[in-house]
């Protein structure tokens, strides 16, 4: 691990401010010279690899005098982090548009090679990976310098302390992405966040546009969100102190994750698996309780035969289908895989709700076609309006 080189005094029983004067120099070591630099982000990038990446861009710009590409794989699709897009001017590129052998520098951001979310071409070694969820020991080779980190609470909280550290004043649009990254991958401080992520926060949530962080964190949600809600809602088995539900064909991945984060709230449970799919490749979010010896990484690496990780209490994994196979079924072979390892009695199963198989009225199924045909038109609409490619 790259841990942070030095840590500032406390002031007055505030948390200390982690220092980063020995990894922003290693950073511009590895960066001089190179002028056409890359910032590669995580598949479907959240609000930390968005916040943290156009935090990293800055930084070349300000420090190296040169312009960079925010390169993404997958899709932006939870309304928060396009209205993060569009608020906070961030401007990112498809992948496919890209030829990464015209960069002489490959920055990767919120993720690392060997993990299920980092989908650099065949054969691309990345100069600089700047991340803090776990890896395997081998994940980082080649790298000439990783500023790499798990037990910070999210990846803006280790670039803003590049800032911070350095006496580098943050403009406001980068410290209000800074601090949005920062809230949402640490669910406000709540989760995995640590006195250092505390610390950053402080400092870039001073600055940051608390306008445009109630804008994006009220951003307006399409029909869509609450037909998937429903239908999660419909097949979610308690499995004694576990919940598992499965959301079907999904528009994108970070639905998983959203209707995970809500239904975990539900008293008496210690673990919860949401699933989805998008195409061949089925998107499982995974919650446990904080608790000692809980590993939410290990499960989700377990039950996708390596397809994903995380760490102690959330994870995440996305895991290709072989062709033929109904996602029906492999849910439930997931799902069966994911109740034996967290060592859920399956005798003590019972709906959330109503049974998934209760008949739907037919004014429904058509009033929620409709939807489906209006939210799709909508998306188009606005992803023509959204500052994604550069």
């Amino acid at each position: 691990m790259n841990q942070p080189d030095a840590t500032a005094d406390t002031t007055n029983g505030a948390p200390p401010i982690p220092s980063g004067v020995g990894n922003l120099r290693r950073f511009i070591d590895v960066a001089r010279g190179r002028r056409r630099p890359l910032v590669h982000l995580q598949h479907n990038p959240d609000p930390d690899a968005l916040g943290s990446g156009a935090a990293v861009q800055y930084l070349l710009k300000r420090l190296m005098g040169v312009d960079s590409i925010l390169a993404y794989t997958g899709r932006v699709g939870r309304v928060e982090n396009r209205a993060m897009l569009r608020y906070l001017k961030i401007e990112i590129m498809p992948s496919f548009k890209i030829d990464y052998d015209e960069h002489d520098l490959i920055i990767v951001v919120d993720t690392h090679p060997g993990s299920g979310t980092c989908r650099l071409p065949m054969g691309v070694v990345p100069d600089v990976v700047v991340d803090h969820h776990p890896a395997q020991p081998d994940a980082l080779q080649g790298v000439a310098f990783p500023y790499f980190d798990p037990d910070f609470g999210s990846t803006s909280t280790m670039v803003g302390a590049l800032f911070v550290a350095n006496g580098i004043e943050a403009p406001v649009r980068i410290a209000t992405a800074l601090t949005y990254g920062i809230r949402t991958d640490t669910m406000d401080l709540a989760r995995g966040g640590t006195a250092e992520d505390e610390a950053i926060y402080r400092e870039m949530y001073a600055v940051a546009d608390k306008q445009v962080l109630a804008r994006i964190e009220r951003a307006r949600v399409p029909q869509q969100y609450f037909i998937v809600l429903e239908r999660g809602l419909r097949h979610a088995l308690v499995t004694d102190n576990a919940l598992t539900t499965y959301l079907g064909e999904i528009a994108h991945s970070d639905a998983v994750a959203e209707i995970a984060d809500l239904l975990f709230r539900l008293e008496g449970m210690k673990w919860i698996i949401v699933a989805g799919h998008t195409g061949p490749i089925m998107y499982c979010s995974i919650r446990a309780t904080q608790a000692k010896d809980v590993r939410a990484g290990e499960v989700a690496r377990t039950i996708s035969d390596g397809k994903g990780g995380g760490h102690d209490t959330f994870a995440a994994a996305q895991i290709p289908m072989e062709p033929g196979v109904e996602p029906d079924a492999f849910y439930e072979d997931l799902r069966k895989r994911f109740l034996k390892e967290v060592g859920a009695k399956q005798t003590l199963t019972r709906p959330l709700t109503i049974p998934p198989d209760t008949e739907v009225p037919r004014v429904h199924e058509r009033a929620t076609g409709a939807a489906r045909a209006s939210t799709a038109s909508r998306e188009d609409e606005e992803q023509a309006d959204e500052p994604l490619p550069a």
